[in-house]
């Protein structure tokens, strides 16, 4: 934002400098609510163009659905990040009962054993880089958030979400 990257065409698809265009956005939704955007909090409230855009200022990408899931359940295919056993209060999932997103390792037993990834299991989903069924706009969101409980929050766990929306149970991942 800083950069001025919310109107700057040269970071948005074709599809996501519309989207940005007919809404006049500046900023994600809720940038300016203290309850989503502490410190070390995952950004909530983008479009998948938003996070695309992103992603792209920063030199990445949005991760392919495959290449969440690979990255997530890691080289042993584990049903959760951390293993293939559900453990009660290792994830900020709907158990806790927090009503809220967390700061980003704040659950170092989540963390996932191969990769040493933090939340990909609870928090917020994340926004892939792959269409939900072949013939239609809808992405596909990975992770589960705050708000599902744990066996939403598996790994093999899929979701879609309208690219146009801005959820406060939806943030991404950067692949660098």
């Amino acid at each position: 934002m800083n950069d001025q990257g919310y109107g700057n065409r040269q970071w948005w698809s074709d599809e996501g400098w519309v989207w940005r265009e007919e809404r006049q956005s500046a900023e994600p939704l809720y940038w300016r609510h203290n309850q989503w955007n502490g410190p070390n909090q995952p950004v909530v409230g983008v479009s998948y163009y938003e996070a695309e855009a992103f992603c792209l200022w920063a030199g990445g990408h949005l991760p392919t659905e495959q290449e969440w899931e690979a990255a997530a359940r890691g080289p042993d295919g584990d049903e959760f990040p951390w293993g293939d056993q559900w453990r009660d209060g290792i994830c900020n999932s709907a158990e806790l009962k927090l009503g809220v997103t967390t700061p980003v390792g704040l659950f170092p037993g989540s963390r996932s054993k191969a990769y040493d990834l933090d939340d990909a299991a609870g928090n917020v989903w994340e926004w892939c880089n792959s269409l939900y069924k072949r013939d239609e706009e809808w992405r596909v969101l990975r992770g589960g958030a705050w708000i599902d409980v744990g066996r939403d929050v598996r790994c093999a766990i899929r979701f879609r979400g309208d690219p146009n929306n801005r959820y406060d149970i939806v943030g991404f991942r950067m692949v660098l």
